[in-house]
């Protein structure tokens, strides 16, 4: 389930409570936004309508909040919703919704190209540069990456293969759970998603979620895709660093290693489809 899909289930939500209460459901905002707490003990979304909603209504929020965490929890897609602070509502997705999100993603086609039109000019850390020179300079790859970011650019930086290269760190980390899935195959481990609902470490949680935020996270504004190709490349190359997704040594292959492949296989996905929107190469090896 995307934020999207989220935020209209909120929506739809709290008109259903305003209206069997004989409520003004006007008062429900077209715009109701969902978004990530800072905390993931917080839920896995927040939102804030019972605030915005409850002052034309005349209704304490928090009360508002609690009618709207009482009627969301009876959704199948929602585990458990809580009233925080003076009227926010935090969401828990069920494990399921979770794991039909990568589902979507491994078995997503390629989306249709799009048109970007490049600016002329890069705004750089020494002064603005011509698009044409920076491409000399990088790369056409780099270049359109750097481009697209609409942020400062350190061509010494996107020169250079390190972590402190975003670009160089998203394509390395598709090349990356590449590896990963060719060396399953090679040890048994198939990226199933049959028992990725099983998967609960705060971690796996958390990469899940990100990876239910594709597709419309990379078909909006190029800027805003960089970002969240940035966020997903970070998450999954530190998921890879502290968990052990192929057995190790002489461990034999387990279901739950076929759930986490299925993890990463998800993640890889959205990166090669967020790349190719951006019209960017997404390479298997580096």
């Amino acid at each position: 389930m995307t934020p999207a899909v989220l935020a209209d289930l909120v929506r739809s939500a709290a008109v259903r409570v305003l209206d069997d209460r004989g409520l003004d459901t006007g008062a429900i905002p077209d715009d109701v936004a969902v978004t990530r707490p800072r905390d993931r003990n917080r839920g896995d979304y927040a939102t804030a309508v019972a605030l915005r909603a409850a002052g034309p209504l005349g209704v304490p929020p928090r009360l508002l909040a609690h009618w709207l965490a009482d009627e969301l929890v009876t959704h199948s897609a929602v585990a458990e919703a809580e009233v925080a602070g003076a009227g926010y509502v935090n969401l828990w997705l069920t494990a399921e919704t979770r794991a039909d999100a990568v589902r979507r993603a491994i078995d997503s086609p390629a989306l249709p190209t799009r048109e970007i039109t490049l600016p002329a000019t890069v705004r750089t850390t020494t002064g603005e540069i011509a698009m044409a020179d920076l491409v000399d300079e990088v790369g056409a790859d780099a270049a359109r990456f750097a481009a697209l970011s609409d942020s400062t650019v350190d061509v010494d930086v996107l020169r250079a293969r390190t972590e402190e290269n975003p670009f160089h760190c998203v394509r390395y980390v598709h090349a990356l759970l590449s590896s990963l899935i060719r060396n399953g195959e090679r040890l048994g481990v198939v990226p199933t998603t049959v028992d990725v609902d099983l998967l609960d470490h705060p971690d796996e949680i958390d990469l899940a979620r990100t990876i239910a935020e594709f597709p419309d996270a990379v078909t909006g504004p190029p800027a805003r895709t960089v970002r969240y190709l940035r966020r997903l490349a970070d998450q999954a190359w530190d998921f890879t660093d502290h968990h052990h997704v192929l057995p190790q040594g002489d461990e034999e292959p387990r279901r739950g290693h076929d759930a986490l492949l299925a993890l990463c296989a998800g993640a890889r996905q959205v990166l090669a489809h967020g790349l190719g929107q951006l019209g960017i190469t997404a390479p298997q090896r580096l």
